[in-house]
């Protein structure tokens, strides 16, 4: 739930060898798995201060660092949306709890979810099947005129597998591996602001795609970054920019057509634009949470 903007890995690859499935064929290994990862990034399963945007927009960007309670206890930091204090940092994540995600008791009542649709990439449409569990738990289905692939994250190791052809399926490659597990985790880095290893920066306001929005950056301790632009108006996510410091990498995503299902805004349509400029969309059709997901899921076939 990209993160709930539903979920960067690769460079300089051509739109139409990303999608070629033919098994064995090396855009097939390392394109598709790569445009997949960087559209789900993170999954990624949004006031008016009584201000003119462009007042705001103006605004100086003033960098405020979310501090650590002075008496937090462990349990604490693995509290996904805990009560905030008063900096505006703390009341702006509070906002985003409530009016982005649903709130904790929404939070707190989902477990798992399926995601039914499609990419678009060119003139190419495959169908998308994609099942999560938290924490962290995903597995991606790709099905097109050539076969299926499957991709999935079982926890401890990234695995990929191609249904129709002769191969068995195999562990990715650390390089890709790395990608695809830091865009499994379920819903977004805002949540838990308080775990272990994390900051979280709020750099103003800035506009963007037309609208006004509060930029949060997350810095997480596996060299990644990752940029919020959330709506002043609705607390939604707008656009979210991920930076990967150890590869130097970076994936835009765009996210609109906010729906609520059972009370969770969901974006039905995210555009992905890696740093190599090749564009995707993926476009959900269907969206359901709590469907029993059991473990053997997500392991990989054997």
């Amino acid at each position: 739930m990209k993160e709930h903007c539903p979920f960067n890995i690769g460079k300089s690859m051509q739109i139409k060898k990303i999608l070629e499935l033919e098994y064995g064929s090396k855009d097939f290994k390392g394109g598709t798995r790569m445009m997949f990862s960087k559209i789900f990034f993170q999954k990624q399963w949004c006031l008016c201060l009584g201000m003119s945007w462009m007042a705001l927009a103006m605004l100086p960007a003033e960098t405020e660092r979310l501090e650590l309670p002075k008496s937090i206890r462990p349990s604490m930091r693995e509290v996904a949306m805990p009560e905030m204090g008063d900096s505006n940092l703390e009341k702006l994540l509070s906002r985003y709890y409530e009016s982005g995600l649903g709130g904790a008791e929404i939070w707190e009542g989902i477990t798992s979810m399926r995601l039914k649709g499609s990419i678009l990439i060119g003139e190419q449409r495959y169908k998308l099947l994609c099942y999560q569990r938290k924490p962290d738990l995903l597995k991606m289905i790709l099905s097109g005129k050539s076969g299926k692939l499957e991709l999935g994250y079982d926890g401890k190791v990234a695995w990929q597998y191609y249904a129709d052809g002769d191969l068995p399926a195999s562990e990715m490659p650390p390089f890709e591996a790395r990608r695809f597990i830091h865009s499994s985790v379920f819903g977004n880095y805002l949540i838990y602001p308080y775990r272990e290893g994390k900051t979280i920066d709020y750099h103003g306001t800035v506009r963007e795609r037309g609208t006004v929005c509060h930029h949060i950056r997350v810095t997480l301790p596996n060299e990644y970054r990752v940029d919020y632009y959330i709506d002043i108006r609705n607390y939604w996510d707008t656009k979210i920019l991920n930076y990967d410091d150890k590869n130097g990498e970076v994936t835009s995503l765009i996210c609109e057509d906010f729906r609520m299902v059972d009370g969770f805004p969901v974006a039905f349509k995210v555009t992905s634009t890696p740093e190599d400029g090749a564009l995707s969309v993926l476009s959900l059709d269907q969206v359901d949470f709590n469907i029993g997901l059991t473990d053997w899921i997500f392991q990989k076939p054997k």
